[in-house]
């Protein structure tokens, strides 16, 4: 359970910061209906977790202890300064609205942004992609959902002070990993 407790923690921790809440706030304030945004991220969120934990449980049988903490903490690397550094693109003049484009979008961008880095190096870290992914999907499907209620409210949070927050832990954990035994992963 420790792992789907930290994949919750840690990727609701991500997606707060990222770019995506934005992304899907801004979706919803352009008119998109919110029952089948939420419907639509709470499938992405399954879809998307789950192919993270399936690609680090088959990458995680290649790899050493010492490669997959090594390997942990370069995902945390690049997860922390993934969030510090890219803020939300702007605004699209015109915004599609087709859910369908939009989904594929959401898709590639929770399975390539700060929180799918999250998921494969807990996936690799913990040995358990199974809850790894359940609690990565619970927290992505939670944070996006989140996002699209509150519509274009969700763009007054303190971004900017948030990110550089979550992205130095993410930092930070990435040296503590990196410098500890790799036992410690197990």
């Amino acid at each position: 359970m420790t792992a789907f407790f930290l994949s919750f923690l840690g990727v609701g921790l991500a997606m707060l910061a990222g770019r995506e809440g934005v992304r899907v706030s801004r979706i919803a304030g352009a008119g998109a209906s919110e029952g089948s945004l939420i419907a639509m991220v709470a499938v992405i969120a399954i879809a998307a977790c789950a192919l993270a934990a399936l690609l680090a449980g088959e990458f995680a049988q290649l790899l050493s202890s010492h490669q997959q903490s090594w390997f942990v903490a370069a995902a945390l690397v690049l997860a922390g300064l993934e969030v510090i550094f890219l803020d939300a693109p702007k605004a699209p003049s015109e915004p599609t609205r087709s859910l369908g484009a939009v989904g594929i979008v959401l898709f590639a961008g929770v399975l390539a942004d700060a929180s799918g880095l999250l998921i494969i190096s807990l996936s690799i870290a913990t040995g358990a992609p199974g809850l790894v992914a359940g609690g990565g999907a619970l927290a992505v499907a939670g944070v996006l959902g989140a996002a699209a209620m509150a519509g274009p409210a969700w763009e007054k949070l303190p971004r900017l002070p948030m990110r550089w927050t979550i992205g130095i832990i993410l930092l930070a954990s990435a040296l503590i990993i990196a410098f500890s035994p790799p036992e410690v992963l197990t």
